[in-house]
């Protein structure tokens, strides 16, 4: 039987022309497919309450956050700057619920881009709200308009981490964020970073939590390698804790 994978989905906030309300919850179709290429069932979860985190976790074998807004600043005791674009508290605060059950549960968990950041901001780490005023990031991290599945800079893998492991030392992503992580999290370690020295990816103590600042899902279907990313995390599904 395939493991199930929970995927916490993003949360429709203006109206559009074609939905004239925002109640819609949805999930970018890329996720889906490394997933289901990966060997596993996505589940797609619906933005829910706090409260019924632990719930959700119980039904699947493993845990993705998906890019998307940023994280509330006020969540990891700061004031939003200037440079902070939209933030859906709710969403955070639904997300934090469910990668505090699934630590508890032992369950794996995979964060992409936003969702590397608030497992930081789940485990106690904080953001730098803006990377270029507060990290004197040099690098172009929002590559748009250039076509999403292009690796535009480089990262460099730490030794002996998974990321390492499974594309190694140095390799080119794409790049779409302007917040990043600053101090990592309660038993979170950095396991990659750009050259001008943005977290780019990280990993739990145990192995079992990890993230990337890039968007593998975005690049797979052109650059194999990086449904690795994916392959990785469904072996950890694999495994009971």
């Amino acid at each position: 039987m395939m493991k199930k994978i929970g995927i916490a989905s993003n949360h429709l906030i203006h109206p559009t022309e074609r939905f004239g309300t925002n109640f819609v919850d949805y999930i970018q179709r890329d996720y889906v497919t490394g997933l289901r290429q990966a060997g596993t069932l996505p589940i797609v979860l619906p933005l829910g309450d706090p409260k019924d985190a632990e719930d959700y976790i119980s039904g699947v074998d493993g845990l993705l956050l998906s890019g998307g807004q940023g994280v509330t600043p006020i969540l990891y005791g700061e004031e939003p700057l200037a440079e902070v674009a939209e933030t859906d508290i709710y969403r955070d605060q639904f997300e934090i619920a469910l990668i505090k059950a699934a630590q508890k549960a032992g369950k794996p968990v995979l964060g992409i881009c936003r969702g590397m950041q608030v497992i930081n901001v789940a485990l106690g780490g904080n953001l730098y709200q803006d990377i270029y005023q507060q990290a004197g990031a040099t690098e172009k991290h929002n590559q748009y308009p250039t076509s999403w599945e292009i690796p535009t800079h480089h990262v460099t893998t730490t030794d002996d981490s998974w990321l390492r492991e499974i594309l190694g030392k140095r390799f080119a992503v794409n790049s779409f964020h302007h917040q990043g992580i600053h101090e990592p999290g309660s038993q979170l370690k950095v396991v990659a970073k750009s050259d001008d020295q943005v977290v780019e990816g990280i990993e739990s103590s145990d192995g079992r939590i990890i993230g990337v600042e890039f968007h593998p899902e975005m690049m797979r279907a052109t650059h194999p390698e990086f449904q690795k990313i994916f392959d990785y995390f469904a072996k950890l599904a694999q495994v009971d804790k």
